[in-house]
């Protein structure tokens, strides 16, 4: 085989692709190597970062370019410096350049020949071995890479060459697929100062990722406030929105906003992720929307929705047994059957219908408004509410409140409520005559009612159900939970603003969802039907996962951290503090994206996991926004990336991929 045909093969075209020489090894071990490099090699190669990359070839240079003598090459990161066997004369030697440079003031080569000037630009690397990249048997041209190497040689055998920015972006970037499912994430950057990289380029270097790394599993997100965490969430969910489009797969993503930063369009550049669709396929659900914008839909559900009934007696228990759960009438209260009974048992729906006028009553005394029932799996925005009652009590609460009650047509004993308030004047009269009792022969069945009445007089319980009425919302067809569902069927983009709630109403929406999503995941997952494909994005993790949390069985961030997988739903979580998540979902995190952390308490911890160790001094003094150091599924090493910013090209080119027309941004559009 000629020169300039082993100069073509796939690993040597990696070396002749640009790459610039700096050296070569002198002494290697199966975990780190030591380069002897110059300076002269090192300004021309555009200058050696901490934690670059090198290849490491055994072979020799041609007229046809670099030949391998072996077909494979060392990937080593170098990690600093190293002292060279000599060191101690140089030292000395450039301690009496120094010397008598100050001393007369000349420069530093005029008080030096040549040949020493030359000895005193040596140095040393210490590299670390990343892996091995060489080409599988019987495929020719396909490279593999081994996390290793698998022989150790004591010859000066190996050159070793700083990648080109071309080779970098495949170093960075490795491995590729037949499949098309990689996007841009950003730009390799291994240091804070930038001013080489940019001269040679290497600051141009695109890292491309797997999509597919990043559905069905769990990412973390670390970094402290302010180090573009946000950023990174927000380009992370528009790449995985794009490539749903484009391979036209429903991949539901569902973004828990605690401070409303991705609901809402950035005023400074008019960004947001809201615009990357339109209300077809993104969605925002906000507590006070009044279904103007189509987009935004209401945080809530219509709790005088008779459908919602099983939904709002949860509501109303939990908010109550969270605050009183110790005392008998909350027990009691809590404890009513709102399943209802068939008819043909006259006694048990007669106890269930007063219990549901209870309810109802309670709600409009605790100041939830509305003007009618409605009920809209039945497309019946004006609905009544029928309850059982003997004429003589109807008689005499119709003469106080004529009108309220619409009595049977024939001589039957079911009534009509037509209005909230109506529950309300009913279920006050009830309580008041105590009659809840008087129209059944058996006392037993009208306890239900019987308990309402007893949370009637307490005002504690009273002012515990009133923290719900953020969740109320007249204008909402349907529960939130339910849309969100067909949202993760139809693959849209989800946001849940949590920014307009108060008190624990975020809390308890967010865990409601949850837990909604998993049931519905689990029916799937129990019936052998294929799973939902979504992703689950939650800010501020550490108030979710918090290590050493009591594991309750029904906290819906504990079934999602070990449930997530088994469902295939993806969890993107963020979080200033390493440190606070559970160590059994750090060590099933499969994508980590690690920007700037202050403490050393935080790399500590993160230095369990890969070799995050090498990069844990880098983390904590390097402050600078989107700077992260990224390992993915697929991925093999460590690569530092400069996450891209979230901007009007990326919102772009997912509406294009959606079918959408693209947006101008501001200076355009005031063109």
């Amino acid at each position: 085989m000629t020169a300039k045909v082993k100069a073509l093969s796939p690993l040597a075209s990696l070396i002749n692709d640009e790459c610039h020489p700096i050296g070569g090894i002198y002494n290697l071990d199966y975990g780190k190597a030591i380069v002897l490099t110059d300076d002269f090699s090192k300004d021309k190669a555009g200058g050696v970062p901490l934690g670059v990359y090198l290849l490491a070839a055994a072979g020799h240079q041609t007229d046809s370019g670099f030949v391998l003598d072996d077909e494979e090459l060392v990937l080593l990161r170098v990690r600093g410096t190293t002292a060279l066997p000599n060191e101690a004369d140089l030292v000395q030697t450039r301690l009496a350049v120094v010397r008598d440079a100050t001393a007369t003031g000349r420069a530093f080569d005029d008080v030096t020949d040549t040949l020493t000037r030359l000895e005193l630009q040596q140095s040393a690397f210490d590299c670390e071995v990343i892996g091995t990249f060489f080409l599988q048997q019987g495929s020719g041209s396909t490279l593999d890479f081994g996390a290793d190497i698998d022989n150790v040689v004591s010859s000066a055998k190996y050159q070793v060459f700083l990648p080109s920015p071309k080779v970098l972006s495949w170093l960075a970037s490795y491995p590729e697929t037949g499949a098309d499912d990689t996007l841009p994430l950003g730009s390799v950057r291994f240091a804070s100062t930038t001013r080489r990289a940019r001269v040679s380029g290497t600051n141009n270097a695109e890292v491309r990722v797997h999509i597919s790394d990043f559905i069905g599993r769990k990412t973390a997100v670390f970094g402290m406030t302010r180090t573009g965490k946000s950023n990174t969430i927000k380009t992370l969910v528009t790449a995985i929105h794009r490539y749903a489009s484009e391979q036209q797969e429903p991949i539901g993503q569902l973004i828990f906003d605690p401070q409303g930063e991705y609901a809402s369009e950035n005023k400074q550049d008019n960004t947001g992720l809201r615009l990357i669709g339109d209300a077809a396929t993104v969605r925002i659900y906000r507590f006070g929307a009044t279904g103007a914008d189509p987009q935004i839909r209401p945080l809530g559900m219509n709790f005088f929705d008779l459908e919602n009934l099983a939904a709002v007696t949860d509501f109303v228990s939990s908010a109550v047994l969270d605050q009183y759960g110790s005392y008998a009438y909350v027990k009691n209260f809590t404890s009513i059957n709102w399943d209802e009974p068939p008819h043909q048992n006259a006694s048990e729906w007669a106890a269930w219908s007063r219990a549901r006028v209870g309810i109802y009553g309670l709600l409009a005394l605790c100041g939830f408004q509305g003007t009618s029932f409605s009920e809209h799996s039945k497309n019946r925005p004006h609905a009544t509410v029928g309850f059982t009652w003997n004429k003589a009590e109807f008689d005499d609460f119709d003469k106080a409140h004529p009108q309220l009650v619409t009595p049977p047509p024939g001589s039957g004993n079911v009534y009509q409520l037509r209005t909230p308030q109506g529950a309300r004047q009913v279920t006050l009269w009830m309580a008041d005559k105590r009659t809840w009792n008087t129209a059944t022969n058996n006392a037993k069945d009208m306890k239900p009612f019987s308990f309402i009445g007893e949370v009637l007089e307490r005002a504690s319980v009273k002012a515990a159900i009133r923290t719900l009425t953020d969740f109320h919302s007249t204008a909402s067809a349907e529960r939130p939970e339910d849309q969100i569902w067909d949202d993760m069927l139809n693959g849209r983009l989800t946001i849940v603003d949590l920014s307009y709630g108060t008190g624990d109403v975020p809390r308890i929406i967010s865990e409601n969802i949850v837990t909604h999503l998993l049931n519905q995941a689990s029916v799937l997952f129990r019936s052998n039907q294929d799973p939902v494909r979504f992703q689950i994005v939650v800010e501020e993790a550490h108030n979710l996962f918090e290590r050493g949390s009591k594991e309750v069985a029904a906290n819906p961030w504990v079934r999602l951290s070990k449930e997530a997988a088994k469902y295939k739903i993806g969890m993107v979580y963020a979080t200033q503090e390493v440190s606070s998540v559970d160590q059994r979902i750090l060590s099933n995190t499969s994508n980590w994206l690690v920007a700037h952390l202050n403490s050393d308490n935080e790399t500590r911890e993160l230095s369990h996991y890969y070799d995050f160790r090498t990069w844990a001094d880098s983390i904590r003094r390097c402050e600078d926004v989107g700077f992260v150091r990224m390992k993915t599924y697929s991925g093999k090493y460590i690569v530092p990336v400069q996450v891209a910013k979230f901007d009007h090209e990326m919102i772009n080119q997912a509406r294009l991929a959606g079918g959408l027309s693209p947006i101008l941004r501001p200076d355009e559009a005031d063109a």
